[in-house]
């Protein structure tokens, strides 16, 4: 049987073999449309806010006070260091700032804070009124009207200074008395003169109703200072007339009214 040779139908390869050819590799990742933008954006708002945070921040403090101005400056500056946002006229939060001031400065009685733009802000302050000064533990304060401690009391101040006999310790800001009381003693010392009378000495001691005046000569006035004070003048003004030229040894009670009773 006779074999049949099958003949290949291939094109032969001539020349040089064909290099094979390589996907190129990739020239790196690319950023969308969309997040260019918001890279943009971004950059700006960074840009404005760099902006308006040196445009705004609190340059300038004009204080309005009667005294104390440079003071209470100073007590403003530290209070704006405390945080960025209070720094800022854009974002000063005035209401928290004046009550941090009144709480940090026991002789400002009110403060009012507003914007002066495009960097300053102007502090009106209105102070406590140095009424009374308090004696207690060796230690000598002012009081306000209020009857609130409001600093040390200074040497040759013209204000009476009543001795609290309980001792009791007393902190600035702290309210040591009423205001009536300090009414009350104001009253009487500036009265006490126009009767002749030199007042040595001021004392409460176990309670603030009772008020102790020593005299230049040696007596005691006793006042009940929840009673009106023009009634117990009067009554003393009564009894000195009666008693003319005399001097009692040791009191003149008031505290009953209508009445006045003196040894």
């Amino acid at each position: 049987m006779n074999q049949r040779r099958v003949r290949s139908v291939g094109r032969p390869t001539y020349g040089r073999p064909q290099p094979v050819r390589r996907a190129r590799a990739g020239s790196g990742f690319k950023l969308g449309v969309l997040p260019k933008r918001l890279i943009i954006l971004l950059l700006v708002a960074l840009g404005v806010v760099f902006i308006l945070k040196e445009s705004f921040n609190i340059k300038t403090i004009d204080v309005k006070s009667p005294q104390r101005a440079g003071d209470i400056q100073i007590e403003v500056k530290k209070l704006l260091d405390s945080g960025w946002r209070q720094h800022n006229v854009l974002t000063l939060d005035s209401g928290a700032l004046e009550s941090a001031l009144v709480a940090a400065d026991p002789m400002i009685k009110t403060a009012t804070i507003t914007r002066a733009w495009p960097s300053g802000i102007t502090v009106a302050v209105t102070l406590k009124a140095p009424s009374l000064g308090w004696s207690t533990g060796n230690q000598a304060y002012l009081l306000d009207r209020d009857g609130s401690a409001i600093g040390t009391l200074p040497s040759g101040l013209p204000v009476p200074v009543v001795v609290d006999g309980s001792n009791l310790p007393v902190q600035l800001g702290q309210r040591v008395t009423t205001t009536r009381f300090v009414a009350f003693v104001t009253d009487v010392s500036q009265a006490l003169p126009g009767l002749k009378i030199t007042p040595a000495r001021y004392e409460v001691k176990d309670t603030t109703l009772d008020l102790y005046v020593t005299t230049a000569k040696g007596y005691q006035l006793v006042l009940d200072t929840s009673r009106s004070s023009q009634d117990e003048l009067a009554q003393l003004q009564a009894l000195l007339a009666y008693l003319k030229n005399q001097t009692p040894s040791q009191y003149i009670d008031l505290r009953i009214a209508g009445k006045a009773y003196y040894k």
